[in-house]
């Protein structure tokens, strides 16, 4: 026994050259550590290209982060129209009952995705999410992949009419909305872009079979003609023309566009034409459509000629629109991930379903807030218009840019502002210092970002990129742009 003991007793005697206590606590992390990396999978099995397991527990209304109060935040729930006033459409004297198109929202799957965190991203309800689980007749739901891009068809109450999932080929699933319920079934994968796609719809398919009824020999001849077919640009019988004498919307509505059209129009010049100031008395606007006006007439091409300065937008196979240069219309242009430029310590994150600690309400983050020293500068995280720059007794000073597209960003609890409305902003410009005004729990920046005018989480929703086209693409596009050019001049 003693020769057992003789060493511990030398180590008890010996003296190291720090403290004890601190090279017992060195010991104790080295054997975490060991352990850490003995028990964890490799980065390269965190990565892998496997289907992502679902745990019903993280279809929870309620998630865990939603419980926990954070220091540096608001529990506050401002309506669109107290945030943006009469901002709040790009155009102003529409019907209080017309409501714009429901819009597709396209998102890529990630690594630590799983199906809660994709609906919460998106700001979808966890009911919805259990509607469609229950009509997933082949299970894709819980069998996403990484990189794998779904399309969410949203309408302007946060409603989900449709879901769309590719699956291996040229196939996809198709969850519609069914009253309150959800039906799903299997089709051939159309392109799923953030546009409705060149499909003939069923009126129109209706209209061109009766059309081919009355001149069988001219349909023969173009059907036995395919390469003419491919190449033949559709040829619209409606040009609208219009000039502005007023309102945007009251010039609209006389030359025979609908609330639904105006409300296309607007939204896809939206940031590039503010239709409250920049179009005077003279000026002149087209729109291409693909067939006779009507409500279900889809827009080929739409030109506005504002003080002799022309801006113009051309649709493409994809659905999407594009200048006379090929680069995207729609897209919005490029973005930042962080509205600040260092210290990004976010105090509340995005969350739909958050509690206030206080009441025990439900009262939904519809940002990020980054904790903040009062007088950090305040960055614009794209190009665009100045909306809003004004005071709110919740949200203190605060910003609304709208960019391109359908994208807006807004910045709370300012303690100054540094621009003003109708201001043009580029990315990256300090648009403001962050404070502690309005109804805040300590100096942060809120911080929103909307696609159609729906709060997302900012820090994993998909920012758009502004990309063009090349090669052959763009020179069938060009090709296009032409002949809706000549289409447009035919009509007088």
């Amino acid at each position: 026994m003693k020769r057992f003991l003789a060493p511990l007793s030398k180590i008890a005697e010996w003296d190291p050259p720090i403290p004890r206590q601190h090279l017992y606590a060195i010991l104790m992390l080295a054997g975490f550590s060991v352990a850490s990396v003995t028990l964890l999978p490799s980065p390269n099995e965190l990565l892998a290209n496997n289907p992502i397991s679902v745990n019903k527990q993280d279809l929870s209304a309620d998630a865990a982060l939603a419980d926990i109060p954070a220091a540096d935040t608001e529990y506050v729930t401002v309506p669109d129209h107290e945030l943006l006033g009469n901002e709040a459409n790009p155009v102003d004297g529409l019907d209080e009952d017309s409501t714009p198109e429901p819009q597709w929202l396209d998102y890529q799957v990630k690594g630590d995705d799983n199906l809660s965190v994709i609906f919460n991203t998106l700001n979808l309800p966890a009911k919805t999410l259990h509607k469609l689980l229950e009509v997933d007749i082949q299970n894709s739901l819980i069998r996403l992949k990484i990189s794998q891009k779904l399309a969410f068809l949203i309408d302007q109450n946060n409603v989900l009419q449709q879901l769309a999932i590719p699956l291996d080929g040229d196939r996809r699933v198709l969850f519609t909305r069914q009253g309150d319920a959800y039906i799903s079934r299997i089709e051939a994968n159309t392109a799923l872009t953030s546009e409705d796609d060149d499909q003939p719809t069923p009126a129109a398919s209706k209209s061109m079979q009766v059309a081919d009824s009355k001149e069988p020999a001219k349909a023969t001849a173009l059907v036995d003609d395919k390469a003419a077919a491919k190449k033949a640009v559709p040829k619209p019988s409606r040009v609208i023309k219009g000039k502005i004498a007023g309102a945007f919307v009251v010039s609209a509505r006389n030359s025979g566009l609908t609330n639904n059209q105006i409300h296309r129009v607007a939204n896809m010049f939206r940031g590039r034409i503010d239709f409250r100031r920049d179009l005077h008395k003279g000026d002149t606007f087209q729109v291409l459509f693909d067939k006779p006006h009507s409500d279900d007439a889809k827009i080929l091409a739409v030109t506005f000629n504002i003080s002799g300065r022309n801006i113009s937008a051309y649709r493409n196979a994809d659905g999407q629109f594009y200048d006379e240069t090929a680069s995207n219309f729609s897209g919005g242009g490029t973005f930042m991930r962080f509205p600040i430029p260092s210290q990004r310590r976010v105090s509340s994150g995005f969350s739909p379903n958050r509690r206030n600690p206080v009441t025990g309400r439900v009262q939904p983050h519809n940002g990020t807030d980054f904790s903040v020293r009062v007088g950090t500068p305040v960055l614009s995280t794209g190009e665009g218009v100045v909306i809003k720059a004004t005071s709110h007794r919740d949200m203190g000073r605060y910003v609304v840019i709208r960019h391109g597209g359908k994208y807006t960003t807004v910045y709370m609890h300012l303690s100054k502002l540094l621009v003003k409305p109708g201001q043009k902003i580029k990315q990256g410009q300090k648009i403001a210092l962050s404070g502690n005004t309005g109804r805040s729990t300590g100096p942060h920046l809120h911080y929103e970002f909307r696609i159609n005018s729906r709060p997302v989480d900012a820090m994993r929703v998909d920012l758009p990129m502004s990309e063009g086209m090349g090669g052959k693409a763009k020179r069938q596009f060009l090709a296009k742009v032409r002949e809706y050019k000549r289409l447009m001049s035919q009509a007088g």
